[in-house]
């Protein structure tokens, strides 16, 4: 029979093994949500990559930096595996604010004149809650009951842009979010995504051919992803937002690595994003440099029209992820210490009572069974 003391030592081995392996898995967890970044670092579209206008373009896109500039792009003859000249805009009257009065505008902002502007040729479409639910009803009716049972009125608009994007293919964007400079250097990809700070990929404006696989997964991904995690924030960036694209291209980029070196692409060259280009399946990722910053193809205007108290809260914790996973670690540890030398002791001097009461009681048990027979 093991001593108290004896059981209390193994349980607080047990206990640190435990530990150790939760740690692991936090620090592979760590590893691979590295290695995903990585990835889409590879994945960054260039002004290198702008080929078709040749040398010419690239030098007066980067003498432009954010101001816009008259160049003559030659447009990319459109093919199935390329973006249509379309950029769509969502609008929900019961969601946003009205127009100002006497204004001719859909839609208080002015991006959609301003993408019109640099993109005379492109057709802008902006969308009402009537005419996702019409599109909703005529090809995927399966989704209605998630689309309609969605807490927020945000998570049905974002998860009309995957199918809009699904169905027409083109570019999406917020109505905070403004064309600088002319999108037609941008059409000659499968799909892109704009980087997100610090992590992960945003969905505020994204774009992709018609019928692009990853859209299908993310069309696919939406009803495993309704559940609520209390704040409203949090449900949002998590259901539908920008954690809910930034995992689903995480799935669909291991899943596509693994098809790309079966059909016999080297691994090096799709770790370098080699086969990015002409592949009808690809993603690409539009840098900061172009997204907001000094080669600015978008302009940004203030948003955050779903924002609620809990904003500042999420956005510390995933700004300060690093320390909370370290002080957790800490509390854990020395939880495990206090548990082990005083509750754990506690627990077992407890079971070993009961142990010895319970042998008490089956040796007397023992005893009168034997007195039983003896009187026979």
């Amino acid at each position: 029979m093991l001593s108290s003391h004896s059981t209390t030592k193994w349980l607080s081995l047990f206990t640190l093994l435990i530990l150790l392996l939760l740690i692991c898995d936090i620090l592979l967890t760590i590893r691979k949500e590295y290695l995903f970044e990585r990835k889409l670092n590879t994945l960054y579209i260039t002004p290198d990559d702008f080929t078709a206008a040749g040398p010419s373009y690239k030098q007066a896109l980067l003498d432009a930096g954010r101001d816009s500039f008259d160049f003559d792009f030659p447009s990319t003859a459109h093919h199935s595996n390329s973006i249509p000249p379309l950029i769509h805009y969502i609008w929900y009257d019961n969601l946003y604010p009205p127009p100002p009065q006497n204004s001719k505008r859909t839609i208080p902002s002015n991006a959609p004149e301003l993408c019109e502007k640099y993109n005379p040729t492109f057709t802008i479409k902006i969308w009402n809650e009537t005419e996702v639910l019409q599109l909703l009803h005529t090809d995927y009716p399966w989704f209605l009951r998630t689309y309609t049972n969605y807490a927020e009125g945000v998570q049905r608009v974002d998860a009309a842009k995957y199918f809009i994007l699904l169905k027409h293919g083109g570019i999406y964007a917020d109505h905070d979010i403004s064309c600088r400079k002319g999108l037609t250097p941008l059409l000659d990809f499968a799909a892109w995504f704009p980087r997100a700070s610090p992590l992960g990929i945003n969905n505020d404006l994204m774009s992709a051919r018609k019928g692009h696989p990853l859209m299908e997964m993310m069309v696919e991904s939406l009803e495993g992803r309704d559940r609520s995690l209390v704040f409203p924030w949090l449900t949002i960036f998590w259901s539908t937002g920008p954690r809910f694209a930034t995992d689903v291209l995480h799935e669909y980029l291991d899943g596509r690595g693994a098809l790309r070196i079966a059909d016999g692409y080297k691994e090096a060259e799709i770790n370098a994003g080699i086969v990015r280009r002409g592949d009808p399946d690809s993603i690409s990722i539009l840098p900061a440099s172009m997204y907001s910053e000094e080669l600015q193809f978008f302009g940004h205007r203030p948003g955050g029209t779903w924002y609620g108290w809990d904003v500042a809260l999420i956005r510390w914790v995933g700004g300060h992820w690093y320390v909370l996973l370290i002080r957790g670690l800490v509390v854990a540890m020395v939880a495990c210490l206090v548990t082990m030398r005083q509750g754990w002791a506690r627990l077992f001097r407890g079971l070993s009572s009961l142990r010895a009461k319970i042998l008490m009681m089956k040796r007397k048990q023992d005893d009168e069974r034997v007195v039983f027979d003896l009187s026979k």
